[in-house]
């Protein structure tokens, strides 16, 4: 409970301060009234020293509560009182910053007013007759917009009067029309009517009517006597008389100049009385200023210190309050970090638990799926090699529907084993695109080809087109690409019965040595719905048509999708229902200057297979005798060896063109035994021949000093071109 006195100390503070400050404003208010009617009333009263003192007072006091209304106001007094005493840039400064604070206040009267005293300024002070005219635009503008008849006449009467001066009495013409109009009609200041009268008296004796000028130079002249405006009558006689002259009355001439100089002597007098008050009331001015200035720099310096003194009171016991409130946070701090840290420890320990665990598991299954990849295609590699020499050895069996059944089915349950290792595979991010050289056409052909037992059992026809624009040799990922198309073509041709399976390839973009080409697999078949075009791109999702059971795992384009994100692409589909489907993707491939294929077929012709010894180094028979007659069909000497210590005694007593190294082996595996063959200074080229996935044993390869390797179930033309690529090389 004890806490809660500290806020309401604190209130009680800042209650007091906020008292203290609303007092004072009150009473800065007051000055700001009281200064600010003195300097108009003086002004008024040609008390110009009195103004001065009085406006600038005001203004102090209205800058320290920021009151912008008074600060145009007085600011505009400052400009009256000095253009009175011809102090013309004082006056212009401050006439500018009370349009400055006018113009904060959005008061457009002020605006207004404040424009036609700096239009005058410019006009009778600075002589400056662009500008004045300028300024009394502006303010008309806004009077006019207020359509405020008193505020409009000044700015109007103002304009017509300076284009009278500059002898432009067309263009004063309308405005001084418009000023007697509504000095008729609305306004009665006799002031404006004495101007309004003698610049139309000057304007028709201009114009030599010179009888409708007398009658405004009497009607000027009444209104002057009445209001004893000495100025103005000195002004008025003088042209007066000059209307006379022009009249040819040289009597009244003479008369009216007697008037002028009369009226002219009167007021010379009385400006000589004002120049003689306003040099005075300069010094006095200037005087005050100064003594103003050093009392005002003392107080500043005074109050200062109070408040400096007050604010280091207030900043010190504040700070001792907000001592205390940090000494009890941190302590509260102290306990909740401590039961942070025993939570942070107890759930990092879970978290390492649940990390090793979770590591052991992928460990597992990186182990699980090696270990199904060997044990699924050791075997495979036998069908599928038996099934290829049985094609070659007895020709006649390609015709037979039950041979092509079991070819069929040995690549189909490779490719579903292939599926479902390589989605494992793209899922851990162990996938890694290559960059060699590969056919294009070639490649595309041996994917259809793949297929014939399958377009031939539903009936279809293929239709390939490849734009002959796309270079022959390109660099990149070729295994990816033909990963992506056999998924493709294989559901193209699966769901497509009697029907046509359009290939085309188009060059879209060519930029320096990188060329964008657009591919398009469709087909007239099943299609699929609109509402599963987005679920067949998930893993496991089948579309399986009640009349027919399709075979798959649902694989393939989830396959599809994750491979072309590897080359930065993504695929579209276009469907529907019954009406076919037709998949399009993009990958950018660069050309390539290295004619791999060239060079394979070159050595192909260089090398006499019947001179070519071959080792071949496997613990499983089948695949021995399959290795073995492959490459006898070709013409080469073969021995095989069941282990690694065989394939050392053989190769330290005989001499090999290349061997075929299987990896996985019992007593001694292929990795280990490539070491001890390369410790005796053996440099014959080895090939690893392994059911393993590429990642997983690639590295190894190379770092045994093994040469190249082929994945089993292997292509037999691929078999053969990496053996031709290898002894090409160890030839060369």
């Amino acid at each position: 409970m004890k806490l809660n006195v500290l806020p309401t100390i604190l209130c009680f503070f800042f209650v007091c301060f906020l008292q203290g400050q609303e007092l004072d404003s009150l009473a800065i208010k007051d000055s700001i009234k009281k200064y600010s009617y003195t300097a108009g009333i003086s002004f008024d009263e040609y008390r110009y020293k009195e103004s001065l003192e009085a406006a600038t007072a005001g203004i102090t006091f209205a800058e320290k509560i920021n009151d912008i209304y008074s600060l145009c106001i007085l600011h505009n007094d400052l400009g009256l009182s000095y253009e009175s005493i011809s102090e013309l840039d004082k006056s212009k400064t401050n006439y500018f910053k009370s349009l400055k604070y006018a113009k904060e206040v959005a008061n457009d009267i002020l605006i207004c007013r404040v424009y036609n005293n700096i239009g005058n300024i410019y006009s009778e002070g600075f002589k400056n007759t662009d500008s004045a005219i300028y300024y009394y635009e502006e303010s008309l503008k806004i009077s006019s917009k207020l359509k405020d008849t008193a505020e409009i006449l000044t700015p109007i009467l103002n304009i017509g009067w300076t284009y009278v001066d500059l002898n432009k009495f067309d263009e004063a013409y309308p405005y001084l029309i418009d000023s007697e109009r509504m000095i008729n009609t609305v306004h009665g200041d006799t002031s404006a009517k004495v101007q309004v009268s003698f610049l139309l008296g000057r304007y028709h004796m201009h114009t030599e009517d010179f009888k409708l000028a007398s009658n405004y130079f009497d009607k000027s002249i009444v209104y002057a006597k009445k209001e004893k405006l000495l100025s103005e009558l000195t002004e008025i006689y003088k042209s007066y008389a000059e209307l006379a002259e022009k009249q040819g009355e040289p009597a009244n001439a003479y008369a009216r100049l007697q008037q002028h100089v009369k009226y002219k002597d009167s007021l010379y007098n009385k400006t000589k009385i004002r120049e003689l008050q306003n040099a005075q009331i300069k010094f006095e001015v200037e005087e005050i200023r100064k003594n103003f200035e050093l009392v005002e720099a003392e107080k500043k310096d005074q109050e200062i210190i109070i408040k400096q003194s007050q604010q280091i009171s207030y900043v010190l016991m504040i700070a001792g309050f907000i001592l205390i409130l940090l000494l009890i946070n941190m302590f509260k701090n102290y306990k909740f970090r401590n039961r942070a840290l025993a939570k942070l420890r107890l759930k990092n320990s879970e978290l390492r638990t649940a990390k090793e665990e979770a590591e052991q598991q992928a460990n597992l299954k990186s182990q699980f799926f090696s270990t199904v990849s060997h044990e699924l295609r050791t075997p495979l590699y036998g069908v599928v090699g038996l099934t290829s020499l049985l094609s070659e050895d007895f020709p006649n069996l390609k015709g037979n529907e039950n041979f092509k059944s079991l070819k069929f089915s040995s690549k189909y349950l490779l490719s579903l084993i292939n599926n479902v290792l390589q989605i494992n595979k793209i899922e851990s991010k162990s996938v890694k695109l290559e960059r060699i050289p590969f056919n294009i056409r070639n490649l595309v052909n041996e994917v259809v080809n793949s297929f014939g037992f399958a377009i031939n059992q539903n009936e279809n026809n293929v239709h390939k087109k490849i734009d002959e624009q796309i270079p022959e040799i390109l660099l990149g990922d070729s295994v990816r690409l033909s990963q992506i198309l056999m998924n493709l073509i294989g559901n193209a041709i699966k769901f497509t019965e009697s029907g046509n399976i359009w290939i085309q390839l188009d060059l879209v973009k060519i930029e320096d040595s990188k060329h964008t080409i657009k591919f398009t697999i469709k087909d007239d078949g099943l299609g699929i719905p609109e509402e599963k075009q987005v679920a067949v791109f998930d893993k496991f999702v089948q579309l399986r048509p009640i009349e027919k059971n399709y075979q798959g795992t649902g694989l393939g384009l989830p396959i599809v999708k994750r491979l072309l994100e590897l080359f930065n692409s993504d695929i579209t589909l276009e469907s529907k229902k019954n009406e076919g489907a037709t998949f399009r993707f993009s990958i950018i491939f660069e050309e390539s200057k290295e004619l791999l294929e060239q060079v394979v077929l070159t050595s192909n012709n260089m090398i006499d297979s019947h001179e070519k010894h071959i080792l071949v180094v496997d613990d499983n028979k089948i695949n021995r005798v399959v290795t073995k007659r492959i490459l006898m069909s070709k013409g080469y000497q073969c021995d095989v060896a069941e282990d690694g210590f065989q394939a050392l005694e053989k190769v330290k007593n005989n001499s090999y063109n290349l061997i075929l190294m299987d990896i996985n082996m019992p007593k001694i595996n292929g990795i280990e035994t490539t070491k001890q063959i390369r410790t005796l200074q053996i440099e014959t080229p080895i090939i690893a021949l392994t059911a393993v996935e590429e990642d997983q044993i690639k590295d190894q390869i190379y770092d045994a000093g093994m040469n190249d390797f082929i994945i089993k179930p292997y292509d037999i033309e691929e078999f053969h071109q990496i053996i031709l690529k290898n002894l090409y090389v160890n030839l060369i």
